[in-house]
C-alpha cells in the first residue's frame, strides 16, 4: 500500500512536471508531521487509572495458578486501599 501511494505521488508529480526531490522532500515533512503528532499524543494520553491495576494482575499467569488466598494477596498488593478480608469474621456471624 506504501509502494502504490509513492508510485501515485511520483506520477502525479512528473505529470505536473514537479520534481523527485520536491516530492520527497514534501513526503519527509510530512513523515515529520506524522512523528510530532505521535509523540504529542502519548505525552497527552490520560495515565491507566489504579482502579485497574487488579485487572493487570489477573492477566498474569502466576494469577491463575494461584490458590485463594495468594490470590487475594496479589490483588491487595496493587490496590490503592486494600479490601477487608470478611471471611474471618464477621458482625453478623457473631
Amino acid at each position: 500500500m506504501i509502494a502504490d501511494v509513492l508510485f501515485f505521488c511520483v506520477s502525479l508529480a512528473m505529470t505536473l512536471g514537479v520534481s523527485i526531490d520536491f516530492v520527497s522532500v514534501v513526503l519527509l515533512i510530512v513523515a515529520a508531521g506524522l512523528t510530532w503528532a505521535t509523540v504529542w499524543f502519548w505525552r497527552t494520553a490520560r495515565p491507566e487509572p489504579e482502579s485497574l491495576a487488579p485487572l493487570e494482575i489477573m492477566s498474569h499467569r502466576e494469577f491463575a495458578g494461584a490458590d485463594e488466598e495468594s490470590r487475594k494477596k496479589m490483588l491487595n498488593s496493587v490496590r490503592a486501599v486494600p479490601v477487608i478480608d470478611t471471611s474471618q469474621s464477621s458482625i453478623e456471624t457473631q
